[in-house]
């Protein structure tokens, strides 16, 4: 539980009056406070600097101190110096469609403030989310600014299909890029089935409620926050210099002759011509290494020419918030503007701009308004406008073909530009398998400027019904949200060429150019796309308070709502349900709850739309039990159990899983897709037993541990029949079908430290474990016969498991390969520093036959994070770290396999016959672009566990003398770093662990040095 800390100078004056300062726990001063005495009706406020004096004839006077946000307390004021604790005003717990009690929770939720977020300083939320809630896993796996893109999961994956968290901002499902972090009041994660079950076919993978910023009623403080930060690449490839290809280059040359003269042998043939091996000649080698010939030998780092080691960013926001009896008011606007990593040149013949940046401005208002005693309504209203800009690269491509190209360019390639100016993409000695240039790429293609545009509307109606019934009350709301996109695409042609180092008869080198194709260069060319979404939510709700006897509490909860989402010319997504839940409490210590969902899509067919998703859960608050209430040692002690069915659709909504159930025909009569009328959603039933518990006030702790049962799972890959059986064309699947089974099980514990030592030193520490484990129980695969190492592939193991070859090192000799198993089956025999994989089956001949389940996937089954922060007088200290384990990735394409275009100065351990003889270190297989190297085999599967340094922020807060010149009630200013270092398990630190997953090519992650500055008038 978060504390905050009054501390108060007092003195006193002839008996008669007692004054003092509120503090926050940073030591900021707390205006609107009102202070009372024992007895009256009416008090003081601390005004803009904390401060007050408070008229007494005796001393010590008892007083009441009340804030919003924080629970009252009443303490005894005397002359001299005091300090006293108060909880924030956090009885309330957000739930599914409304709050409860937090002593009354039976569920699996958990709460942390915005404020906790803020110290991130990301300018996205879910980034600011990694590794804070105990069950969130959140891997980033693209940086692009503003759009940035994540693998994130709630207790794992109960389906092979969509996981996906729903995400609601004010209670409305959204999409949470929107939300700026200056905006959130608080998030909460729910769990198990009893949290998520209202949410019925949509629930299955968790929710993530997020809350906005709400006005109060006291005098009006406004706050600027300013952030100047730099950034750069987590990591970026390190390829080896002009000098050192020619060298590798030939070796690989060198070796795919001697791979092919091998294959022919094996067919029966003789033998190739081995004596034409070296393609670089010793003079070319000496140009490089001596580079003093660049413009025939060039010599660079392509890396470094096209990729800034820094960048900018800047954000501003500003908000407003205060209100009175009648009205209450949160108002915040911010700006951010970000570089790219990309270096861009001006064109000067055209005048567009391909330089990479981004510029967003945020905006919210979220108004409450009492009209009467019994009649309250609300207006929330946010959004965002957004301008990206970008080089064009070409239509429905991104940033991964810029990336691609710059990493497989190497060092001595060749130049940009001709003498003429015209662009070069070719060089003899080389042959790239995209003829484009990085250079082209970011400076001649044009330029694509995007302005997105994203509305939030939210409005809503609450009427007390007490006349009727005391505890009754109505709702209704309408949500009405649209995001759209217009990018202006001015695009060109132009002119490639290629070029060549040539020598004349006297042996001294030139130049020649020959143009590629029939390219050539065009004027701009100017042309539009938009993307269209909208989304409309509406709902309405009967709801239910009322305490008897003192000891007997019940609240229920009955709501109707509809639910539509559209995006361009696709058909529009529709849900419609019904929702309810019934809490009972007995005398604060005994809690019952039953939530159910009745809920319906049109995605499938009629007569099977519908589902009922019912929940029921329990808690017994242990320490309101006489023998521990009131006990100085335990604070808080609560156990829970739940039971609970949701739903999951299965797929995302999209052009190609919408309407399942029907058959859909081409031009050609047959089918493109046969429609199952069967197909349903996913069911999973979730049983959860958890605690709470707070020691000594200060010694937080939970745990819970879960089980889902998930079935109905839909299959896609239906190997029961094969392709092209009983009349079904060649390159038609069965339609999926709900005919999986598996579960998922673990458990999540929290633990925290909170501190206040003395009214100058407090010390917050805490931390989050969470396992989640899923395995398959039933699919439907018929087991392959007796031949095969292993049966299944799916049956009995994870939905990410890697399937392939397993290794057992490198051929080192050829004696060693002719008395190993025979591997040609696989695309070829082996040479000398080929993988040597393993015969699974034992019958002497390695085939499919011998594929083996291997480890599992990149999603990591372990997640953890830990926080600490402290403050001493005037200083305060962040730091967080967050990880995962359990974890595998799959090294393959650029900057891993020597078949590209490229190499890595990792690639320099490759094995050769002389690393071997002396006993020097290998690292990788001898390069090759022929070889068996490349398919599925854990030899390229490594531990992807890391632990990261994710955010840390030293802050000073400024002596209110300072502050009180400009009319602040604080000034802050602080340093922060975001994503600093990491540390993993990868061979080397080319490529950043959490996206380093497959080939590797989307735009880095950023870390980022910044300063700041936060004012509060």
């Amino acid at each position: 539980m978060s504390l905050c800390c009054l501390s108060f100078t007092l003195s006193a004056e002839a008996g008669s009056y007692v004054g003092g300062t509120v503090n926050d726990k940073a030591g900021i001063p707390l205006s609107g406070v009102t202070i009372t005495k024992k007895g009256k009706s009416k008090g003081v406020t601390t005004g803009k600097n904390g401060k007050f004096i408070i008229e007494s004839e005796t001393l010590p006077v008892i007083v009441t101190f009340k804030a919003t946000g924080f629970k009252s307390v009443t303490d005894t004021l005397r002359s001299d110096d005091e300090m006293v604790i108060m909880d924030y005003d956090d009885k309330l717990q957000n739930v599914a469609y409304g709050t409860q009690t937090k002593e009354s929770v039976t569920e699996a939720v958990y709460s942390i403030s915005g404020d906790e977020l803020l110290t991130n300083r990301s300018s996205n939320l879910l980034i600011a989310l990694q590794g804070r809630l105990p069950g969130l896993s959140i891997l980033q796996n693209n940086g692009e600014p503003s759009r940035e893109s994540f693998n994130a999961q709630i207790r794992g994956y109960d389906s092979p299909n969509s996981n996906k968290i729903m995400y609601l901002v004010d209670g409305v499902e959204r999409d949470p890029s929107g939300v700026s972090p200056y905006d959130v009041e608080s998030v909460t994660i729910l769990k198990d089935g009893a949290a998520t079950a209202m949410y019925g076919m949509r629930g299955s993978g968790g929710v993530l409620l997020i809350t906005t910023k709400k006005g109060f009623n006291g005098k009006s403080k406004i706050s600027v926050h300013f952030d100047q930060a730099i950034q750069s690449p987590t990591a970026r490839p390190k390829f080896v210099s002009a000098a050192d290809y020619p060298l590798l280059y030939n070796q690989r040359v060198a070796n795919d002759t001697l791979y092919a003269d091998a294959q022919d042998i094996y067919k029966g043939g003789t033998g190739l011509d081995q004596s034409n091996t070296v393609f670089y000649t010793p003079y070319e080698i000496e140009r490089y290494q001596k580079a003093d010939q660049t413009e025939f030998y060039p010599v660079r780092n392509v890396v470094d020419d096209f990729m800034k080691n820094y960048s900018q960013l800047s954000r501003l926001n500003i908000d407003f918030r205060g209100g009175s009896d009648l009205m209450r008011y949160f108002t915040s606007v911010g700006y951010l503007s970000q570089g790219g990593l990309f270096k861009n040149e001006p064109f000067k013949k055209y005048s567009y701009d391909a330089e990479s940046k981004t510029s967003r401005f945020n905006f919210r208002t979220n108004l409450d308004i009492s009209l009467n005693k019994t009649l309250n309504v609300w207006a929330n209203i946010g959004g965002s406008l957004a301008k990206i800009n970008r080089p064009y690269v070409g239509k429905g491509q991104s940033w991964d073909y810029v990336l691609a190209k710059l990493y497989e360019t190497p060092n001595n390639a060749f130049n940009d530009l001709t003498p003429d100016g015209e662009v070069l993409i070719k060089r003899d000695k080389l042959n790239f398998r995209n003829d484009q240039s990085v250079y082209g790429y970011l400076n001649r293609s044009g330029s694509s400027s995007e302005n997105a545009a994203r509305l939030y509307n939210t409005f809503g109606a609450r009427q007390k019904l007490d006349k009727v019934l005391p505890g009754l009350s109505t709702s209704a709301q309408l949500a009405f949200d649209v995001y759209s996109r217009s990018t202006q695409v001015r695009s060109r042609n132009y002119e490639t060429w290629a070029v060549a180092t040539l020598q004349d008869t006297q042996g001294a080198d030139s130049l020649g150019f020959q143009k590629v194709g029939n390219t050539s260069n065009t004027t701009l060319a100017d042309g539009q796309e938009k993307y269209f979404y909208y989304m409309y939510n509406l709902r309405a709700s009967v709801d239910y308070d009322h305490t008897f006897a003192r000891k007997h509490h019940l609240t229920g909860k009955l709501l109707g709502e509809s639910y539509m989402q559209q995006q361009q010319d696709l058909l529009a997504s529709n849900y419609i349900g019904l929702a309810g839940r019934l809490a009972y409490g007995y005398a604060n210590k005994y809690f019952a709850e039953a939530n159910f969902a009745y809920q319906g899509s049109e995605q499938f067919a009629k007569g099977k739309r519908f589902g009922l998703f019912p929940s029921l859960s329990a808690a017994w608050l242990i320490s309101q039990e006489d023998f521990l209430k009131n006990n100085s040692k335990v604070n808080f002690l609560k156990i829970r159990a739940s039971v609970g069915q949701t739903g999951n659709t299965a797929f995302a909504y999209g052009a190609n899983d919408q309407y399942l159930y029907l058959t859909t025909w081409n031009t050609n009569a047959t089918e493109d897709q046969i429609g199952n009328p069967n197909i349903s959603w996913e069911t999973s039933t979730k049983y959860n037993l958890g605690l709470d518990a707070k020691l000594f006030n200060s010694i937080t702790f939970g745990v819970d541990v879960f089980y889902h049962w998930n079935d109905g799972v839909i299959i896609k890959d239906i190997s029961t029949v094969p392709k092209g059986f009983i009349g079904l064309g060649k390159d038609v699947s069965l339609p999926p079908s709900n005919i999986g089974q598996l579960h998922n099980k673990g458990f999540e514990v929290y633990a925290g430290y909170n501190k206040q030592f003395t009214k100058d030193l407090s010390l917050d520490i805490s931390g989050n474990f969470s396992l989640a484990q899923n395995k398959y129980d039933y699919v439907a695969e018929l087991p392959y016969d007796s031949r095969y190492a292993y049966p299944f592939r799916k049956t009995g193991y994870s939905i990410n498991q890697f399937v392939g070859y397993k290794s057992v090192g490198l051929f080192n000799t050829q004696a060693e390969i002719d008395r190993s198993p025979d591997q040609s089956a696989l695309g070829g025999v082996p040479i000398p520093g080929d993988i040597k994989y393993f015969d699974a089956n034992g019958d002497g001949e390695i085939n499919e036959q011998d594929q083996s389940v291997l480890q599992i996937g990149d999603a990591p089954e372990i997640s953890f994070g830990f926080r600490l922060q402290s403050s001493w007088k005037s200083f305060d200290i962040n730091v967080f770290l967050n990880g995962a384990a359990r974890r595998n990735v799959n090294l393959t394409g650029f900057g891993r396999w020597s078949n590209r275009d490229n190499f890595t100065e990792y690639m320099k351990g490759a094995w050769t016959a002389e690393k071997f003889a002396n006993g020097e270190k290998i690292t990788s297989p001898r390069l090759g672009n022929n070889t068996t190297n490349y398919i599925m085999s854990d030899y390229w599967i490594v531990d992807g566990s890391y632990l990261r340094l994710r955010n840390i922020e030293l802050g000073y807060s400024l002596p209110e003398k300072i502050s009180s010149k400009i009319g602040a009630s604080s000034i802050r200013i602080y340093t922060n770093g975001l994503n600093l270092l990491v540390w993993d398990h990868l061979p080397n630190d080319d490529f950043d662990p959490e996206t380093s997953n497959g080939s590797n090519i989307n735009y880095p992650m950023i870390k980022a040095y910044n300063f700041g500055l936060s004012v509060k008038f």
